[in-house]
């Protein structure tokens, strides 16, 4: 199912928040909830890459390249 531009800034908006507070880890009323901030991230850049090709913008490059030589 394809999402609208409102639903995909909303997405963002609100995964935004994560990285954003810092924190890792909240707990509330005794629930602890523990926040991958690098999924967060991950999750942050498909959905603005989903954005600019629903936008009809060009894909953006990486700054920088990971090259692993294990």
């Amino acid at each position: 199912m394809a999402k609208s531009k409102a639903e995909l800034k909303l997405a963002i908006d609100n995964l935004e928040t994560i990285p954003n507070s810092g924190a890792s880890t909240v707990s509330v009323d005794g629930e602890t909830t523990v926040f991958d901030l690098d999924s967060a991230r991950e999750r942050l850049r498909d959905l603005q890459a989903e954005l600019r090709e629903l936008e009809g913008r060009p894909a953006r490059r990486p700054l920088f390249n990971r090259i692993n030589l294990r």
